[in-house]
Order: structure tokens, then C-alpha cells, then sequence
């Protein structure tokens, strides 16, 4: 039987990096509204951080659970923070799990390396009903909903799905441990990007918070920093599909009434950013009815659109679902009403060749003559996606003549260099994990 004195003898050691902090603030808040969990005293260290500088802090707690939100590109990085952090309190009752698009992708990459447990799907119900296991009795771990874990045979196990969460139930972000985040406005993507990992996150459908639960997380951020100026801001795959029952069909209808209700509570001192950072825009959504609301009902000056090649055999061999042209069209008509618009470049897409080098340069020249700015990408192979075991992305010379011409004129900016580095690293995790299978499926 649970007993209260269960969350007094535990805390949570959820390992922070900004990168993660919108997951991390959701995750919280779902404990927040928990009768049982919202007790449970919680700690934020850097990931990087030594483990040694918290163990003053947890020196009263009997059991420790670890989480983590890990994205492909951390995968190393959080490797090694769970085994520090294991190790230094190996003197205590331990346990760790991870969430996120990469453990979703390829759970069995964190499994073999420190973590017990992976969140499979959306984590407000599997992340508190995994700590009241962890409290409880330590067994029948199968019954806990939406993870992943192996079992003493090394077998991979994964548990039955939850149901889908209903946003509006939902905290976006946690007030009580300070994370005011972007509010999150859609969940899910009716597009299914080849490169893309929103796509594998349990096969969820479109959703979206009502207009009426966007306006109240809105006045609980407008309660808290108006003095210092309120900035509204929204985590969606896509911006103008707000209200979408399919995502793809634009209600700008309910695009309109949700940004009205957050004016109302703001005021016309508070500041409402949307299509920029981290709610995009896709080129097919820019319509002149859609660049009208943005200019009436968004501070945003700045909108960033995914174009990500120049090639249309590229773009359809990613399953994008639009053109070069449709980009070209969408710059236009936003530079044309007076908004700067960066456009979103991926160089080395797999099928990438020769001629989609020069289409995608000779597009990149015609979006800046536009008065567009490139922000540059490159492939990466994420797990999860149909493009997980295609190589990784290179930056063809080609592509590093311009760019440093570019960003000499400061028209480029991103990660480009960063993420080419990155996927060679995480090729070499790929082949880590193929052998671990092959020495599994030659054991069995």
C-alpha cells in the first residue's frame, strides 16, 4: 500500500540542459497536478555537471529517480551523465529513465547504457505512473504504461500504450518549478517528413489546446512578467495548422480566435511571437489571408520558413509535401507585407546529388536576392525515422563555397558545421548498437 511517507524518502534528480527545458517544464507539470506526486521534492542539475556538487542536497533521500530528455544529438553526452550520477550514489536505492525523440527512436541505445527504463510515447501519464511504481514495490514493472525496459534475459520489453492525452488536461509548462515555457499549442504532424522525428512519436494524431486553455497559461505567464515586459510564445510543427482538424486544412479562424484571447489577457504592452522560434511556418500556409493575421495579431517581425532544399526530386524523396517553388512564393508574399524571413536549408538530404547541389544553391541565391536569410541545416540520420540508415549528411564543397561567401555578408547562420560533426558521431553509435543486436540475436 502507498503510503506518504513514500515521496517524503524519494526526490527527483531530473539531469537539466536549456535544449530540453520545454519537455522537461511539461513533465513537471503533469507531477504538479498529481494528488500524490506533486509533494515529490525535485532538483534540476546541469547534465554536465558533477554529480558530487548535489549529494549535500539529496543526503536525506533513501531512493533516486534519474530522468532525462535526450535528443539524437546527446546521446553521448547523457550516456556518460547517467553513469556518473548512478555511480555516485550507488550508496542509495537508484533507478533511471529517459524520454525524448532518440531513447522513442531507439530505446535499446540508453538501455545498454545506464538507463532502466525508456518513455515509448507521450510521457504525462508514463512518467508519474513510473515514479509511483519506483515508490511502491519495485515489481511488475510490465504494468506500467508506455516505456521500455529489458528484462534478466536481456530481452527487450515494451508495455502496453497509454491512451492519448487530451492537451487541455495538461499543465504546458510547470509554475511551480519556475519553467515558464513556450506554450504548447499542437501536438503531432499531419506531414511525415522522412527526416523528421515528430513523425515518430507514437503515431500521434493532430491535437491542440483550445483557445480558452491557450489564453490561461497565457495570463499565468502575463501574471508573472509583466512588469519586466510578457512575450508570448508557442511550440507547434507548424504554426498556422492551429485548429486544424486534419492539419493540413488552415482554420485561420482558429488561429484568429486563439491569438485574440492571449491579447486580451497580455494587453497591448505584451508581446504575442508567432511563426518565429520554435512555432515555424510551412510555405504552403502562407496565403494573403494568412500573412494579414500574422501582421495584425503577432509581434513577430521575423518568420522562419522550412524550406529545406531547392531540389523538388529532394523535397519529394522527403516526403515534404511542397516545392521550391511554393517557397519562393511564400518569401515573397512575407517580404512583400514587410517581415524578414529566415528559410530553413538542409544540405546532404539522402538522393542528394550533383545537380540538386546546384538547384539548391541557385534557390538559396534567389531567396536571398528575395531579401530572405538561409539558416543552415545538416542531414542528420535520426532513429526513428524512415531515414535512420541513410549515411550522414555531408556538406558538399559546393555547398562551403557559398556558405562562406554568405556568412562573410552575414545572410546564412545555423548549425550546419555542428550537426555534420554530430552525425558522424552518431553513425558510429548506430554501428555500437548493431553489434549489440547481433550479439542478443546469436545468444537467443
Amino acid at each position: 500500500m502507498f503510503i506518504a511517507s513514500n515521496v517524503d524518502d524519494a526526490c527527483l534528480v531530473f539531469l537539466f540542459s536549456k535544449v530540453n527545458a520545454n519537455a522537461i517544464s511539461a513533465l513537471l507539470a503533469s507531477l504538479d497536478i498529481h494528488p500524490i506526486l506533486n509533494r515529490l521534492t525535485v532538483f534540476l542539475p546541469p547534465y554536465k555537471s558533477d554529480p558530487k556538487e548535489i549529494r549535500d542536497e539529496v543526503k536525506n533521500y533513501k531512493k533516486i529517480i534519474f530522468a532525462a530528455s535526450v535528443f539524437s544529438s546527446q546521446l553521448d553526452a547523457y550516456i556518460d551523465a547517467i553513469k556518473k550520477f548512478k555511480d555516485e550514489f550507488k550508496d542509495r536505492e537508484t533507478i533511471a529513465i529517459a524520454g525524448g525523440p532518440h531513447p522513442m527512436g531507439d530505446p535499446l541505445s540508453l538501455l545498454i547504457n545506464g538507463f532502466d527504463a525508456v518513455c515509448l510515447g507521450e510521457g504525462e501519464i508514463t512518467f508519474p505512473e513510473f515514479i509511483l511504481w519506483f515508490l511502491q514495490d519495485n515489481e511488475n514493472l510490465d504494468q506500467v504504461p508506455g516505456i521500455a525496459y529489458l528484462d534478466t534475459n536481456m530481452n527487450l520489453v515494451k508495455t502496453k500504450k497509454p491512451p492519448r492525452i487530451d492537451l487541455d488536461r495538461y499543465p504546458p509548462f510547470s509554475v511551480r518549478h519556475g519553467l515558464y515555457r513556450p506554450i504548447e499549442i499542437t501536438r503531432g504532424c499531419a506531414w511525415k517528413c522522412r527526416f523528421c522525428q515528430i513523425r515518430s512519436k507514437g503515431n500521434n494524431p493532430v491535437r491542440h489546446r483550445s483557445p480558452d486553455i491557450v489564453r490561461k497559461y497565457a495570463k499565468i505567464i502575463d501574471e508573472r512578467f509583466r512588469q519586466k515586459g510578457t512575450d508570448i510564445r508557442f511550440i507547434s510543427p507548424n504554426a498556422l495548422s492551429y485548429g486544424s482538424p486534419d492539419g493540413k486544412t488552415l482554420r485561420l479562424d482558429k488561429v484568429k480566435e486563439m491569438l485574440v484571447k492571449v491579447r486580451e489577457v497580455i494587453g497591448e504592452s505584451g508581446k504575442i511571437f508567432f511563426g518565429s522560434f520554435p512555432s515555424e511556418v510551412r510555405p504552403e500556409t502562407i496565403t494573403g489571408e494568412s500573412v494579414k493575421l500574422l501582421k495584425e495579431y503577432s509581434n513577430s517581425r521575423r518568420i522562419i520558413v522550412g524550406g529545406q532544399s531547392g531540389s523538388k526530386k529532394v523535397l519529394e524523396m522527403a516526403a515534404r509535401g511542397h516545392t521550391p517553388e511554393d517557397t519562393i512564393r511564400a518569401v515573397k508574399l512575407l517580404i512583400q507585407n514587410g517581415f524578414d524571413v529566415d528559410v530553413d536549408i538542409i544540405f546532404g538530404l539522402p538522393g542528394e546529388e550533383e545537380e540538386d547541389i546546384e538547384q539548391t544553391i541557385d534557390h538559396m541565391k534567389e531567396l536571398i536576392g528575395l531579401g530572405a536569410t538561409i539558416h543552415s541545416h545538416t542531414f542528420m540520420p535520426l532513429v526513428g525515422t524512415p531515414f535512420a540508415s541513410a549515411p550522414a549528411g555531408k556538406v558538399d564543397r559546393k555547398y562551403q563555397d557559398i556558405i562562406a561567401k554568405l556568412q562573410g555578408k552575414k545572410l546564412l547562420k545555423g548549425q550546419h558545421a555542428r550537426q555534420e560533426m554530430l552525425a558522424e558521431r552518431m553513425a558510429e553509435t548506430r554501428k555500437m548498437i548493431k553489434e549489440f543486436r547481433k550479439k542478443l540475436a546469436n545468444r537467443n
